[in-house]
């Protein structure tokens, strides 16, 4: 079987998927329309311009027809990420279709979570559709395609060795947003200068625009990370600080926890807090520091079990052969 992932590598996951493929004996591509700040590697990079302006199109057809050329005698499956394909206005999903090729997408959240059917009508080219949650899965549209699929997203764990550090008399917390209203940074700084107000022993380090080996250094350092107080679940700052065997300490919606706690058999070895609780929290966590080595060995075993690239390459690889059971 041979699979192409395009055409965007959101955060390293479906590089790692691809990667995970390979090891399983896959013939597996990653081919990007560009390299985007925080994505980590590809295999066929077309470099593409600005895709969000429309007066780039012409310059851009010319290279995405071409890669589309190469790519349908090359390839079984697509699996597609993000809401993108190679050609502009989903213009390939009709000749793959007809071709018989294998079309997956996968949602990494907001561009399917909370949308209407009528905005993501391309779906009903699906052979299977993935998501990454219970909670993108419920808030997800229905439509007259597949049923979602929950796949959780994927990480090199070789690439995250676990950094755990004793802890000392200040507790240290990292924050690293993407996006500062997504995350609820307002919220962060707010709980942490409230805490320092109070003379609570707590310091913050804003991780933001560095390079990932900075980033990542800086998680290493931290007693604990926050992740994000809005969206509900957590994301990959979560899964890498989790794999680093970092406490990680994020807004969680309950019925999606409890979903996924039932289908893995595992518990979720995650702080629970949103924006109202969250100096309660963070002021809770300084009084049992010492126990925070310990919650985050839970943390890297749990990545290891639900998280690790070959793990959810081989769910992937089901999902290939359930929608192309003559592939080989």
């Amino acid at each position: 079987m041979r699979v192409l992932h395009s055409p965007i590598n959101i955060a390293g996951g479906p590089g790692a998927i691809s990667q995970g493929l390979r090891e399983l004996g896959v013939e597996s591509t990653l081919l990007v329309f560009n390299e985007r700040p925080f994505e980590r590697g590809f295999d066929v990079n077309i470099q593409l311009r600005d895709t969000s302006k429309r007066s780039n199109l012409p310059l851009n057809l010319p290279k995405q027809l071409r890669a589309f050329a190469w790519a349908v005698p090359q390839f079984d499956v697509f699996h597609f990420h993000a809401g993108l394909t190679l050609l502009p206005k989903k213009l390939s999903l009709p000749a793959l279709r007809l071709l018989r090729k294998g079309i997956v997408f996968q949602s990494w959240g907001s561009d399917l979570r909370s949308r209407h059917a009528s905005e993501v009508p391309y779906l009903r080219r699906a052979d299977a559709v993935i998501v990454g949650s219970y909670l993108t899965r419920r808030l997800a549209p229905r439509g007259p395609w597949p049923e979602y699929d929950v796949v959780h997203p994927a990480i090199v764990l070789d690439d995250w060795q676990p950094s755990p550090v004793e802890p000392g008399p200040v507790l240290r917390i990292a924050h690293a947003p993407s996006k500062r209203a997504v995350k609820g940074t307002a919220d962060v700084l707010a709980a942490v200068d409230s805490l320092r107000a109070r003379g609570a022993p707590v310091e913050l380090d804003l991780i933001e625009g560095v390079p990932n080996r900075e980033a990542r250094l800086r998680y290493a350092a931290a007693d604990v990370v926050i992740d994000q107080l809005k969206v509900g679940w957590y994301g990959m700052l979560a899964i890498e600080s989790m794999a680093l065997a970092k406490p990680v300490v994020v807004h969680l919606d309950e019925e999606a926890a409890a979903e996924t706690e039932e289908a893995l058999g595992l518990e979720l070895p995650l702080v629970r807090a949103d924006a109202s609780s969250l100096e309660g929290v963070l002021g809770g966590l300084v009084e049992v520091r010492e126990s925070l080595p310990e919650l985050g060995r839970r943390s890297r075993a749990y990545v290891e079990r639900v998280h690790a690239h070959t793990e959810v390459a081989r769910q992937v690889l089901a999902i290939y052969e359930r929608v192309m059971p003559s592939s080989s």
